[in-house]
């Protein structure tokens, strides 16, 4: 006796038209864009906070805006320096169209870059329009024209491979710092010389780390490369630190020691740190330690500022 046995199958899923022009797997999954930078996440995320504590009053609706229009415009920099860096690279090869067909993984970052734009894309939209309606336009004009000129000039530099200049880690220093401008209006829905404070000297602790944090990686790739190391960095570390030191000496000198007070555990670390160039002992530490320390060295430093300012 014959037995015919039927075998059922799944019907097959017909792919999208887009999905067929970049050959797009129907199953694949979208992934955010999240930056690699996790000092940037430090200078945005602490003076937020600072900011925000200072101000009081920050258990609303306005203030969860706030952190999701500041982070989104953060993250944004992620897929919009993906298609600059896409786009540059067409104009360098003289090639508009992308190449068939398409790896796998080529295809999953074009999808992740896409959906990351798109959604901070709304909730950046979503939260600054809000922001709009019940806090004073100018001063989020203000705000909103800084980042997106800060923003601008971080992707042409990164996407065209360009080193950052110190006047421009310091401009980026400054920018995201004023994150702490934004909570401070969420709190109190004006600016007030407490939130001018906040920021100034959120920048000036976060240039003086980045500088110190570029030299210490320069001489690390110093020492693997061939030839005679560079000691601009460093220099430049020593300038920023000294820059510093006459900073807080002024404070002092004008009747504000308190505002100095913040910076002791951080400028003591820098220091220790630009003696080890002297030493040796740059080389030994990984940048890995180095990150966690200066991140513990910030938290501080907020901590100290949010208790001379409250």
């Amino acid at each position: 006796m014959n037995v015919r046995t039927e075998v059922s199958e799944k019907p097959r899923r017909v792919p999208s038209p887009i999905q067929e022009r970049f050959h797009q797997p129907p199953d694949s999954r979208r992934r955010l864009l999240l930056p690699r930078e996790h000092g940037a996440w430090g200078m945005i995320s602490l003076p937020f906070l600072a900011g925000m504590l200072v101000a009081g009053d920050w258990l609303h609706l306005r203030t969860v805006a706030a952190a999701l229009a500041v982070f989104s415009i953060f993250l944004l920099r992620e897929p919009l320096l993906f298609y600059w860096r896409q786009r540059a690279a067409a104009h360098k090869y003289k090639n508009n169209h992308f190449p068939q067909p398409l790896e796998a993984q080529k295809l999953q970052e074009i999808w992740d870059a896409r959906f990351s734009l798109w959604i901070y894309g709304l909730v950046a939209a979503i939260s600054g329009a809000y922001l709009m309606m019940i806090l004073p336009l100018r001063p989020l004009l203000l705000l909103g024209s800084g980042a997106a000129l800060l923003t601008l000039l971080a992707l042409y530099f990164t996407a065209h491979n360009y080193q950052r200049t110190p006047a421009l880690q310091i401009a980026i220093a400054v920018g995201l710092t004023s994150s702490s401008l934004l909570s401070y209006l969420a709190g109190r829905g004006q600016w007030e010389e407490p939130a001018l404070w906040i920021w100034a000297l959120s920048a000036a602790h976060s240039s003086a780390s980045v500088m110190v944090v570029h030299a210490r990686l320069e001489a690390i790739l110093a020492a693997r490369r061939p030839g005679t190391a560079s000691n601009i960095a460093r220099r430049n570390a020593l300038l920023a630190q000294a820059g510093l030191c006459l900073f807080l000496a002024l404070l002092v000198a004008f009747g504000r020691p308190w505002l100095a007070l913040p910076f002791l555990p951080p400028t003591a670390l820098h220091w220790r740190e630009l003696w080890q160039f002297r030493s040796g002992q740059v080389l030994r530490i990984s940048m890995h330690q180095v990150g966690w320390t200066q991140l513990g060295a910030s938290i501080a430093f907020f901590f100290l500022l949010v208790a001379v300012l409250y």
